[in-house]
């Protein structure tokens, strides 16, 4: 099997308008990279390109400039620019990965090089995940599930002296770091941190 092929090391920042713009589009596949690096292969030619953000069908790539250098856009000479691509339609052999660079980009196709990392879903992608994992689940999974979201939903109940205000602060933080690795499990511990915090907010901590 060949060496997959390095990638450009070329990193930039995203500005606080493009950090606006790319907040601003309608269902986004992740959560935004503030210093994106460069997808093409090292030692190409041209500009560098890092995708900023998928909405919907619709790919938003980073495009900059290489040192002082410039590109022309609508007639007008700049040094970066959020510009719409179409994909790269090139798949690898029979296992038919597809290229998620955009069209006619330089160098190698993104299946052929190292990977830039995965990309963490975005709240919106989160969700439409959720429903497909809650679609997998066998009946016994499902009915816990359903379970735990009624006791949630119905009346609290009586407070009970179980744990230190020390201790409460512990098992929040535990359980947002289950939020960030089990997303069927997201919006129920999301939901019993928040009574939780708002409790202990309301004791002075």
């Amino acid at each position: 099997m060949n060496e997959p092929l390095p990638l450009c090391d070329a990193r930039t920042d995203l500005k606080p308008i493009e950090v606006l713009f790319l907040q601003q589009l309608p269902e986004p596949s992740h959560e935004l990279v503030e210093s994106p690096q460069c997808e093409l292969q090292r030692e190409h030619s041209g500009v560098h390109i890092a995708l900023a953000q998928a909405s919907g069908p619709d790919s938003w790539w980073l495009v900059w400039a290489p040192g002082n250098a410039q590109l022309t856009a609508r007639g007008r000479n700049m040094d970066r620019r959020l510009h719409e691509m179409d994909d790269c339609p090139a798949t690898q052999g029979e296992s038919e990965d597809e290229c998620l660079l955009p069209a006619r980009h330089a160098g190698a196709h993104s299946f052929e090089m190292e990977s830039s990392g995965p990309r963490v879903p975005s709240a919106f992608a989160r969700k439409k995940m959720l429903r497909a994992l809650r679609e997998s689940l066998d009946d016994d999974e499902r009915a816990e599930l359903e379970e735990m979201e009624s006791l949630l939903a119905s009346p609290e109940g009586d407070p009970l002296p179980l744990i230190t205000q020390n201790e409460a602060l512990v098992v929040t933080t535990l359980l947002g770091q289950v939020a960030l690795d089990d997303w069927l499990m997201e919006d129920l511990v999301l939901r019993v941190v928040e009574r939780m915090d708002t409790r202990m907010q309301a004791l002075g901590r």
